[in-house]
């Protein structure tokens, strides 16, 4: 049974990373193409605005998916090492993508992957003696 929590608190995470994923390219576009955005991922303006605020919307929204599934399934989220977690991650796709999109298949979703699979994996580490 416990791996079914597992998989549930995943499928959470990766729901909740496309969701935030999409919100956070439309709002991201929006406000890069209407007040300018720095150079990021090879572009200027809306994608680059884009861009960079779907990797923040799919490294929160993963996180926030996987407190969701935790609150539901009344089990303490080591909240700590998730919210470190969450920062690596963002560092890590932000300094992949700074000069431009990786030219290499499927490389998007892998990318949403990555988030999902490092909370679910860390924040269900048991301690061994």
């Amino acid at each position: 049974m416990h791996i079914m929590k597992i998989f549930i608190q995943f499928i959470f995470s990766l729901t909740c990373s496309v969701i935030f994923g999409l919100i956070g390219f439309t709002n991201g576009a929006n406000f890069g193409g209407n007040y300018g955005f720095p150079r990021f991922g090879g572009g200027v303006g809306w994608e680059s605005g884009g861009m960079f605020f779907m990797i923040m919307g799919i490294a929160l929204g993963s996180f926030i998916g996987i407190t969701l599934a935790r609150k539901l399934q009344k089990e303490k989220l080591k909240f700590k090492i998730a919210s470190i977690t969450t920062l690596i991650i963002i560092c890590i796709q932000i300094a992949v993508f700074y000069n431009g999109v990786p030219q290499f298949a499927l490389f998007g979703i892998v990318m949403l992957l990555i988030p999902s699979v490092a909370l679910v994996a860390i924040t269900n580490l048991k301690k061994f003696p």
